[in-house]
């Protein structure tokens, strides 16, 4: 482990990135000596979805897991007090589900990506009937530890929704219709049935320090598909992700344990979204057509004909390569040739924007979590402040991600911003983090760890890390 200079944080986009990254010391100052102050961080326990897992790239493979923000935190905390563990439900090399490569970019300047296969799976389970069509889950290399759960038990797609979800780990769920996730699979014993809660409940026994970044997931089907599939952001969802979120709070809290808890982002921080923002968007186009065309979507309503994007409409970034494409439609009884989303009457598809109402949905949902989650880290847990804004009891990561695609941030002479590929912090999903993004990630724990509970935690250095994860 390397040893930097300390950092505050702040909530100032790029700036909060930047604070967290730059690691030099000044002239002639000696970095101060590694100390956890007044937790003991021996069991590190790490309790998430995606992002904690280590996904990069649409993928998981044994260096995402590696460059995971929880594992890069553990290396941290190890130097801090000796004798420290933390364990992952490693791959093996060379196994892993497969991921996003780069294939170029478009003539706008879009990047374009492929998929490189992940080597063969014990097994495969395909849904003819899913949203969006046919989907496959693939059953990946088992880890059978039964007397050892990881300490990382970041699961890929896992819902809090499903925290009470029996056999969702055990194969005899994998049918095509089916509660089953196979990375929740990989982690336990063959055969187990244990819920999720479960799991953590019997992880968190030994547990001394935890850090909390949970529920993306199960909003982020919705998103990915245009408001197409996943589960409908409402009253119903909110209720059952506050009620589930406490749930699992008051296992990890137990007995005063200390931990950081973190709120979601933002959903139009991802580059996902915020790629492809309505008026900014049509504003590339028209620079790099040279023309005053208008981008038009389908009207959410299903009338068929097209309306002028509005700077409230996001359209997916995955689609953005195939805006301007002559496609065929049908008009007048006549098939006519026309470029997708530049004329009204081939307008974007539904399934391909995030309109007005879809963002305005999903959003009161996060907005409602992320506030549940202060006030139980305020109220119920007494759980230091750390002294963020809006809320201050919560590790804010909608300070950490870059919010724009136009900002920028030298860091150590390396820039970073939001732009996928080239802006070095999120990956080529539009969505996960790069394992310099990752490293930011764990610096912002890192700092919320020391205001928190007084420690002297150094901070990673980010420009160390690869940009790319496989």
């Amino acid at each position: 482990m390397k040893n930097f200079c300390l950092n505050t944080w702040s909530r100032t986009g790029l700036a909060a990135v930047a604070a967290l990254a730059l690691n030099a010391c000044a002239p002639g100052q000696d970095a101060p000596t590694p100390t956890v102050g007044t937790i003991n961080v021996s069991r590190y326990l790490a309790v998430g979805d995606s992002y904690t897992a280590g996904l990069s790239a649409g993928g998981l493979t044994l260096a995402s897991q590696q460059y995971s923000y929880p594992n890069l935190l553990a290396q941290q905390l190890q130097g801090a007090q000796p004798g420290a563990t933390f364990s992952q439900p490693l791959l093996a090399a060379g196994a892993g589900t497969g991921y996003f490569d780069l294939a170029g970019f478009s003539t706008l300047g879009f990047p374009r990506t492929r998929r490189v296969p992940g080597p063969a799976v014990r097994r495969q389970v395909i849904n003819p009937a899913a949203c969006g069509g046919a989907d496959t889950v693939r059953l990946f290399t088992r880890t059978d530890a039964p007397n050892n759960l990881p300490q990382n038990l970041g699961v890929p797609g896992l819902r809090l929704a499903q925290l009470n979800v029996a056999n969702l780990g055990n194969e005899t769920s994998a049918t095509p219709t089916g509660a089953f996730n196979p990375y929740f699979e990989r982690i336990l014993p063959a055969n187990d049935s244990r819920t999720y809660l479960r799991v953590v409940t019997d992880a968190a026994a030994s547990a001394t320090f935890f850090t909390y970044f949970l529920g993306l997931d199960d909003l982020m089907p919705y998103v990915r598909s245009g408001g197409q599939c996943g589960t409908a952001p409402n009253s119903t969802l909110t209720n059952q992700l506050r009620t589930n979120a406490k749930t699992l709070l008051d296992v990890l809290t137990a007995g005063g344990r200390p931990g950081i808890i973190a709120s979601l982002p933002d959903l139009n921080t991802l580059p996902l979204l915020r790629t492809g923002r309505g008026f900014s968007l049509q504003k590339r186009l028209q620079d790099s057509y040279h023309d005053n065309a208008l981008l038009y979507i389908e009207d959410p309503f299903g009338s068929g004909v097209g309306q002028p994007i509005t700077n409230d409409d996001y359209v997916l970034a995955t689609t953005l390569p195939r805006i301007g494409q002559l496609t065929p439609v049908v008009v007048g009884g006549s098939t006519l040739m026309l470029p997708y989303g530049r004329d009204e009457r081939n307008p974007l598809r539904d399934a391909d924007v995030m309109d007005y109402d879809e963002m305005n949905r999903v959003s009161g949902v996060l907005s409602s979590y992320n506030n549940e989650l202060n006030r139980l880290a305020r109220d119920v847990y007494k759980m230091p402040s750390l002294n963020t804004s809006p809320l201050p009891y919560l590790l804010d990561t909608s300070g950490v991600m870059p919010g724009y695609v136009g900002e920028s941030i030298s860091v150590g002479g390396v820039q970073y911003s939001a732009e996928p590929v080239r802006g070095n912090f999120f990956s080529l999903d539009y969505y996960s983090l790069t394992p310099r993004g990752n490293a930011l990630l764990a610096n912002a724990f890192i700092s919320a760890l020391n205001r928190a509970y007084n420690a002297k935690i150094p901070a990673i250095d980010t420009n160390s890390l690869p940009s790319v994860a496989q």
